[in-house]
This record gives C-alpha cells, structure tokens and sequence, in this order.
C-alpha cells in the first residue's frame, strides 16, 4: 500500500474549500495544515470553516506567512490569487521548505511577459530544492487550452485551433458575478476593466501555451474585452441587473501567426448566457468539431482538476512545469499519489 501523502493548502476562498473537500475525500492524502487570514476561518476548526459537522483537529492559521515557516508537508496547494506578484512570495516560502507547490495561479499557467522574470526566479529556486511547481486549473489549464491540444491529437496540418466557452453566471457565486461586472453600467464596467478588477486572467496564457506546444511563434497576440449587455432586467440569488447594464463579459484574445489567425479564445461568461457551452474547432486534417454541451464549470470542476493534478506533480521533475509538459491528466487514481521519495519541508 502506498504511504500517505501529506497536503496543506494555503487559501480557503471557494475553489481552495472545494480542494480541501475532496483531499479530505481521498484516502491517501493527509490534510496536514491550512492557512487563510479571512475572519470568515482564520483561528477555527478546520471543520467548522467547511461547514461540516465535525471538527478535523486542524487549525485554520490566520497567518500563512508563519504558516509556510514552520509547515511540513509533501506538498501544498495555494488558491489565493491570480497575479504572479502576490503568490510568488507564498510559493518561494513553500519551496524553500522543499514542499512542491500546486497552485491556481493563472498568471503562472503559461508565463508570457511581463511574468517571465518572476516566473524563472520561481524556476531557479525550485529547481535548487529539487520539487517541483505547477500551476493548474479549469481555465487556463484545461478547458481552452489542454483540452484543445489533446483534440489536436488524430490531427496533421493544423492551421487554427479555436475554442469558445461561453457560462452562465447566474449559475455561479457572487465572487464571479463580481468578477464579470455583473450588475455594473456600462461607465462604471469600462473603469473596472482600466483598473484591472473585472477580467479573466489567463487567455493570454493559454493562447500562447497552445501555440507552443504546436511549435508556433506568434506573431501578435490581440486581446479585447467588452461588456455583456443585459436585454431585460435580470436577477440572480445575489444581483438585480437593469436592462441595458452588463450582465458579464465578453473577452476574446486572436493571435496572428505568419500574418494569418492561429489561435482563437472566445469567452463569454453573463448572467443569462444561453447555450452554455465548450467548443472546440480545430482547422486541421482531418478537421475536430467537438462540443461539451452545458460547458464545464464550477468550482467542483475546478477543485477536482487541481487534486486529479497531484500524482503529476509528484512526479514531475524539479523546476516550473506547465500542464502541456506533464502527461495527460485524468480522474484520480489515488495509489498513484505517493511521492518517490520521504515527506518534504522536515
């Protein structure tokens, strides 16, 4: 039997709940600590800030800082931001530990400038302790990236891959609808998108990850964002959103290569979306037209995605890798989780 694998995650927003969940779920992860300094779980029982009806014996610790200090684990998985400059120093505290390092990180999903300079300090030092670091998720990650690129697999000649995703946010928690501008006009949406705190991050990323995995220079990578306008008034268990306000947004990144369009991301994420979907062309021979009806989404999907991702970080060579570079990700198989070699960060 393989010896327990011993985890602690940094971060207990949604996503970092619903890994806790389902590591707690599985039976040979060990949840050896987590850290999160909200008043929503800091100080608590880890089972009473998961809502369930009984206490873990894990303090939730209020400061992941002395927490990264003094924690001894296999790995850790870190659901605290998207923005490279605010999860770097957590990462670097974890892997001078010589905990490997799992994390949501978008920005760190396929480094494009200007991340590449944070991105190799992240490399170098992993690759000095010898564990490795990976940055996983739903999107980027898989769903119009790595998806894409396993699709390409029966192709020859790819000329375009294009990918479309389009959710619904009334499905989602009021952290998304948030995100998307839900419920904002349209003055106030286009001064979120200047300030940076309505977007998704990673399609960049992920433009450029399928173009090097295809072996692509791109030429240009074009990005637009623009506001998802609500026809009627619509509601939400959180937002009333005005006729004429943003439902959510529309975000499209192109990238040119040899002049010609290479990569195409759609993403349309509102309340009220209909046909909720991912689809998936790939210009090639022979052609791949392939559609997940109802799309993937959630934060169940993307929790499952980051703890179906821990076998290939344990086995992954030190340094920063990416999920094109790892082998194929899919459901858990939870022998496969123990680690070559002792528990790290003693």
């Amino acid at each position: 039997m393989p010896r327990t694998v011993k985890v602690a995650v940094v971060g207990l927003g949604s996503v970092g709940q619903a890994v806790t969940r389902l590591l707690l779920q599985t039976p040979t992860v060990k949840v050896v600590g987590v850290a999160d300094p909200a008043p929503s779980s800091a100080g608590k029982d880890l089972g009473t800030a998961l809502g369930l009806p009984r206490r873990l014996r894990v303090k939730v610790d209020a400061d992941p800082g002395r927490f990264v200090r003094k924690l001894a684990a296999d790995a850790a998985v870190v659901c605290t931001s998207s923005l490279l400059k605010e999860v770097k120093p957590q990462i670097l505290g974890l892997v001078s530990r010589r905990i490997r390092v799992l994390t949501t990180c978008e920005e760190l999903a396929f480094p494009v400038p200007p991340h590449v300079a944070g991105a190799r300090e992240i490399a170098r030092a992993a690759k000095a302790k010898k564990v490795a670091v990976l940055a996983a998720g739903l999107n980027p990650g898989f769903a119009m990236d790595s998806l894409a690129l396993t699709l390409t697999a029966p192709c020859t000649g790819v000329r375009r891959v294009s990918v479309t995703r389009v959710q619904d946010a009334s499905t989602r928690r009021l952290p998304l609808q948030r995100r998307v501008g839900a419920g904002l006009n349209v003055g106030q949406f286009r001064r979120a998108v200047t300030e940076g705190t309505v977007r998704h991050v990673g399609l960049v990323e992920s433009a450029h990850m399928i173009a090097s995995a295809l072996g692509w220079k791109l030429d240009r990578v074009d990005e637009t964002l623009e506001p998802a306008i609500a026809p009627r008034d619509l509601d939400t268990e959180y937002l009333r959103i005005p006729a004429g306000a943003a439902a959510g947004i529309r975000q499209a990144v192109r990238g040119f290569r040899k002049g010609e369009l290479a990569v195409s991301l759609d993403l349309q994420v509102y309340v009220g979306a209909e046909a909720p979907r991912d689809h998936i062309l790939i210009d090639a021979d022979p052609p791949v037209d392939a559609t997940v009806a109802g799309g993937i989404s959630g934060e169940v999907a993307a929790a499952a995605i980051l703890v179906n991702a821990l076998p290939r970080l344990l086995a992954a060579p030190p340094g920063l890798a990416t999920v094109k570079d790892l082998p194929l990700l899919h459901a858990l198989n939870p022998h496969d989780l123990a680690p070559a070699s002792p528990a790290r960060g003693r």
